[in-house]
């Protein structure tokens, strides 16, 4: 999926967290599935390149909790707060929560690290119950995500939204993974009606890459039982920095991968933003 020329697997001086059109000294960052994976690398990036308030949330209260201790040590001076989240009620107050402990301070940035991938199983024999979760956490997920955005967050708010890549390629019966990539392809367009609904937002899929010390990653290797070449874990993370940071204003509403060399894109910019590209849909349609 060579959208770019260059193809990166690890973080690179165009996406440093030093520079300082990158900085994230003046934001307010909510993760959701922050404590763990690319959420967690996610919530350290933030914090390196200068995030003085940063939110939290995991569906499990002790590793959320943990997570976000550990970042305090790192980062005595940040606020870090974190949110056991479950359900829709649970984002909500996560939100205003962390507006009202946060100096009142909306949040600028939101990052939706959540997901669930299903066992790989042919849907004729799929554990259904299983195969349902990935809608629950994929597609309802990102619309509740969604609702306490708009209720909560800054009205210029940038809404990154991770995706996979899955959802662009042709079903393979060798890699039985319709509930992940179906629910991940709905996810991605829920986020694209979103953003269209909320023209002064900026909303942004986004491919992380393969990365094999995540917890989907090792689901996906251990039950496809094939080796997969892994990203570094840090490359989405820092890339999701580049994404809320200004350089990005021209991705609003495309979907990306967090591959894709920076310098190439803006080079791109104007086309980009202007045309149909790096939206999903039917390529020349309409």
């Amino acid at each position: 999926m060579n959208y770019t020329k260059i193809q990166h697997n690890k973080p690179y001086a165009a996406i440093s967290l030093s520079l300082p059109q990158l900085s994230a000294a003046l934001k307010t960052v909510l993760i959701a599935g922050g404590s763990a994976g690319i959420g967690k690398a996610t919530a350290l990036a933030f914090l390196q390149a200068g995030c003085a308030r940063l939110a939290l949330t995991g569906r499990r209260a002790d590793v959320v909790s943990a997570t976000a201790s550990e970042l305090k040590k790192q980062y005595p001076k940040a606020e870090i707060l974190d949110f056991a989240v479950n359900d829709a009620n649970g984002m909500d107050d996560a939100f205003a929560s962390a507006k009202a402990r946060l100096g009142g301070s909306a949040v600028d940035v939101v990052v939706n690290c959540t997901g669930h991938m299903a066992s790989l199983a042919p849907v004729a024999t799929a554990d259904l119950e299983d195969w349902w979760l990935g809608f629950e956490a994929n597609v309802k997920g990102a619309a509740v995500l969604a609702r306490a955005v708009a209720r909560h967050a800054a009205v210029d708010a940038v809404v990154l939204q991770l995706g996979t890549a899955g959802v662009l390629f042709p079903a393979n019966a060798a890699m039985p993974m319709s509930g992940y990539a179906a629910s991940k392809l709905a996810a991605i367009k829920v986020m694209e009606f979103f953003g269209a609904e909320n023209p002064e937002m900026r909303v942004v899929g986004i491919h992380p890459g393969i990365v094999g010390e995540s917890e989907m990653g090792r689901k996906m290797t251990k039950e496809s039982g094939m080796e997969w070449p892994s990203d570094d874990i840090n490359l989405p993370a820092q890339f999701l920095v580049w994404a809320a940071s200004d350089e990005a204003v021209f991705l609003k509403n495309k979907f990306v991968f967090a591959g894709w060399d920076v310098e190439e894109l803006k080079q791109r910019k104007d086309e980009i933003a202007n045309t149909p590209e790096l939206i999903l849909g039917l390529n020349g349609f309409p």
